[in-house]
C-alpha cells in the first residue's frame, strides 16, 4: 500500500474538497482521483459517494480515516525518531491573530529562528474560526489566539492567560484623566476598530446591538499596528487587548480609559489538535513561547 495514497485520503477527507487537496498537495486533480481509486482498490471498499458535485465520507471512509491518522503519526515519529535537540529541523506552520503577530510574535520568531535556523517557520493569519478549522483540518500545526476560554474534547490546550481588553486612546487625553468614564460617552468619541469578526470586537459589537446604540467607527482596519500609531496621533479611541498597547503605555504615548462597569477579561490560548503528532519542532516552539509569556 501507497503512503502517499493513505496520505492524500486524509487530505481530501480533511478539507472535503478533491480540488483543494489537488491544491495543497500540489498535485493534478486527476492524480488526486487516482491514488483515491487505488486505495480503494487495495481495501476493497467505497471510500467516498460521489452524489453530483458533492463528495462525502462513506461509513468504511470514516474508519479508514482513523487508522490513516494513526499510520501519519506513526510516519511522522519515525522521521523525527532521530532528531538531536540541537539539530531540529524541519516546517513549523503556525496559526496567529493579527494581534498577537504584532504584540507577542516578532520577539519569538526572531529568537526561535536564532536558535533553530533549519525550521522552515510558516505563520498564517486569521478569524479564530477558521484558525480553529485550520488547525482541525491539519492546515496548521497549532494556533494562538485570545477569545473567551475555548474548549473540547479533542484539543490540547498546553497554556492559557488572561488578557484584559479595555479601551485606549493617546496619553494625556482628557478621557485619561479622569476616575470613571461611563461608556455611553465613551461611545460618542470617534472609534479607530479593528474588522468585524475579531473576537474581542465582537464584545463591543454585542453589547451596542443589545442596548441598541448608534454607534459607527470613523475606521475599521485589520492591521492593529496603525490603529497604535494613530491613537499615539490624537486621532480617536479603540477597543484593543492590553498586549497590543504595552510597550506604548510604557513609554507614555498611549493611556488606558477608565470605564464605569467595564470589565471584558480574554485569554491568549495556544491550542492543536488531540490527533496531532508533536514534532520537535512544534515542542521546542510552544515551550519557548509559554516561557515567554511567563516572564512578561
Amino acid at each position: 500500500m501507497e503512503i502517499r495514497n493513505l496520505m492524500t485520503f486524509l487530505k481530501v477527507v480533511e478539507l472535503q474538497n478533491f480540488t483543494r487537496a489537488a491544491k495543497q498537495l500540489d498535485y493534478s486533480q486527476s492524480t488526486v482521483t487516482i491514488q483515491i481509486q487505488q486505495l480503494e482498490q487495495e481495501l476493497n471498499v467505497k471510500l467516498f459517494e460521489r452524489i453530483g458535485k458533492k463528495v462525502s465520507v462513506t461509513e468504511k471512509g470514516w474508519e479508514v480515516f482513523q487508522y490513516a491518522k494513526e499510520i501519519r503519526n506513526l510516519v511522522e515519529k519515525m522521521t523525527y525518531m532521530s532528531t538531536e535537540q540541537n539539530n531540529i529541523k524541519g516546517q513549523l506552520c503556525i496559526g496567529v491573530i493579527e494581534s498577537l503577530i504584532c504584540a507577542d510574535m516578532p520577539k519569538i520568531l526572531s529568537e526561535y529562528h536564532r536558535k533553530y535556523p533549519e525550521v522552515e517557520l510558516i505563520v498564517k493569519t486569521n478569524y479564530v474560526d477558521e484558525l480553529i478549522e485550520m488547525m482541525v483540518h491539519n492546515q496548521v500545526d497549532f494556533i494562538f489566539i485570545i477569545d473567551r476560554p475555548l474548549y473540547h474534547k479533542e484539543w490540547i490546550k498546553p497554556y492559557m492567560k488572561k488578557e484584559e481588553i479595555s479601551f485606549f486612546t493617546q496619553y494625556g487625553n482628557s478621557l485619561t484623566k479622569r476616575k470613571n468614564v461611563c461608556i455611553q460617552e465613551i461611545l460618542k468619541q470617534p472609534f479607530i476598530l479593528t474588522e468585524k469578526g475579531i473576537s474581542y470586537r465582537k464584545e463591543l459589537d454585542e453589547y451596542i446591538q443589545k442596548n441598541d446604540i448608534d454607534f459607527k467607527p470613523f475606521l475599521e482596519i485589520g492591521d492593529t499596528k496603525i490603529i497604535v500609531e494613530l491613537l499615539k496621533r490624537g486621532e480617536g479611541i479603540s477597543f484593543l487587548p492590553k498586549i497590543v498597547v504595552l510597550e506604548e503605555m510604557k513609554n507614555q504615548t498611549i493611556q488606558k480609559i477608565n470605564v464605569e462597569n467595564w470589565n471584558v477579561v480574554m485569554w491568549k490560548q495556544i491550542i492543536y489538535h488531540r490527533n496531532k503528532y508533536v514534532t520537535p519542532q512544534m515542542n521546542t516552539f510552544i515551550k519557548m513561547m509559554i516561557e515567554m509569556q511567563q516572564n512578561k
